[in-house]
């Protein structure tokens, strides 16, 4: 990738490939580390996620709530319904419900009698991954209404009254949730021929204490000073909703919920181990966008970008490249990280609302995440379908999702 810049740059520039390639070096190793707050806020999120989901009684819940559905198709929106619903709330949360609820249904439907897709449920219930990014734990939106984040000194600081719970992301994630119940139904016509799930190991859910209460009191106080501190407000309003104070809920969430701290400690080092991927990538990303800002790179391509696109084609340029870098980069926090500060410049030099193409870049970085098979494996060890499987029920689910959102971005801007 070094050498893929530096040759870019070298054009532009007297020195040799040689040396150009060693300063290219340089900047990525002097940014590997400029994003330690943001890779710490990004696992927090996942593991809290995580260990809710492994929680006994939502474990238990989703179990009888698997034995509901009485068709095949009742079984798939119930699995899209409730993943979508906990995607919006977290993205780890929603990962792993889907995973379970779409096992505990197929295994349900088997016990009764009824035929059923164990991809097509997978796949309903991977699509909380789809929607995630227009929802709570949104990274993009949440990071930049943080005091303080990394592009303030261009954007400011935007709260998500104007990103997440603007009517416009309002509007456009309830019709992609109803494109995808849509192409949920179209897909439930076809020929039954997935292959029988192949289960690789059991599930473990974690018992709240019944005896120890002290994370019972110290969530409920953790709750508590945060409505406090809502209910003190002049005037109230969403601003206070940001990275750190997601993690804050979910900590005190978490606390509450397993009651003691071994029970809480046991389920958040589940969720750690799930969590490793984005310790172990992070840093990565953040060279990269040490390299991009250091070396120049940045100008030249926002020079080229303005140069050959204009307000009402850039939200679907930018769409377009946030799906296809999301394959690269599978993280939507690393990848703001890497893409965040050059739509930035280009949306302000046409004139584009920076919270709207904040959005725009939410959308296309969650909806390429049904071609992307990253996330996807704890979902595949839990359903025991097929990553080839899914991945291809998955393109028409994304075909039908980005071509709506190409249409709509089209006629909003």
């Amino acid at each position: 990738m070094c050498l893929i810049f530096s040759t870019w740059i070298q054009s532009e520039n007297e020195e040799s490939y040689g040396q150009v390639f060693f300063k290219s070096l340089v900047f990525w190793q002097e940014g590997f580390f400029g994003l330690l707050d943001f890779t710490l806020q990004m696992m927090m999120i996942l593991v809290f996620g995580y260990a809710l989901a492994i929680y006994k009684p939502i474990h238990s819940f989703l179990r009888k709530l698997s034995f509901l559905p009485k068709t095949h198709l009742q079984a798939l929106f119930l699995c899209a319904l409730i993943t979508i619903f906990a995607g919006l709330i977290n993205w780890g949360f929603g990962l792993v419900i889907g995973a379970l609820l779409a096992r505990f249904v197929f295994l349900a439907m088997k016990e009764k009698g009824i035929e059923s897709d164990p991809v097509l449920l997978a796949s309903a219930g991977y699509l909380g991954m789809a929607v995630w990014h227009g929802g709570l734990s949104g990274s993009a939106p949440l990071k930049v209404a943080e005091e303080g984040h990394f592009l303030q000194n261009k954007i400011g600081i935007i709260p998500v009254s104007e990103t997440i719970f603007a009517s416009f992301n309002m509007g456009v994630t309830g019709g992609l949730i109803t494109v995808f119940f849509l192409s949920l139904w179209v897909l439930s016509c076809r020929k039954n021929t997935s292959e029988p799930p192949v289960y690789s190991q059991p599930l473990r859910p974690v018992n709240p204490s019944r005896k120890n209460f002290l994370g019972l009191f110290l969530g409920g106080l953790m709750i508590v000073l945060v409505i406090g501190k809502i209910a003190f407000q002049a005037e109230f309003d969403l601003g206070f909703l940001n990275l750190n104070m997601v993690n804050f809920l979910l900590f005190g969430a978490c606390l509450m919920a397993y009651r003691g701290l071994p029970q809480f400690t046991e389920a958040i080092i589940e969720g750690l181990k799930s969590s490793a991927d984005i310790f172990i990538q992070f840093p990565f990303y953040a060279g990269i966008l040490g390299l991009v800002t250091q070396s120049g790179l940045l100008e030249l391509t926002v020079g080229y970008f303005l140069e050959n696109s204009d307000s009402n084609t850039f939200p679907l340029v930018a769409l377009f490249s946030s799906a296809l870098i999301n394959l690269l980069v599978p993280s939507g926090g690393g990848q703001w990280a890497v893409q965040g500060p050059l739509l930035m410049e280009i949306s302000q030099s046409l004139g584009l609302s920076a919270a709207r193409m904040i959005m725009v870049f939410s959308y296309g970085d969650q909806i390429s995440n049904l071609l992307q098979p990253f996330w996807a494996l704890p979902l595949l060890s839990i359903t025991g379908v097929k990553a080839k499987a899914l991945l291809k029920t998955g393109f028409w689910l994304f075909l039908a999702g980005f071509t709506y959102l190409a249409g709509i971005l089209y006629v909003s801007f």
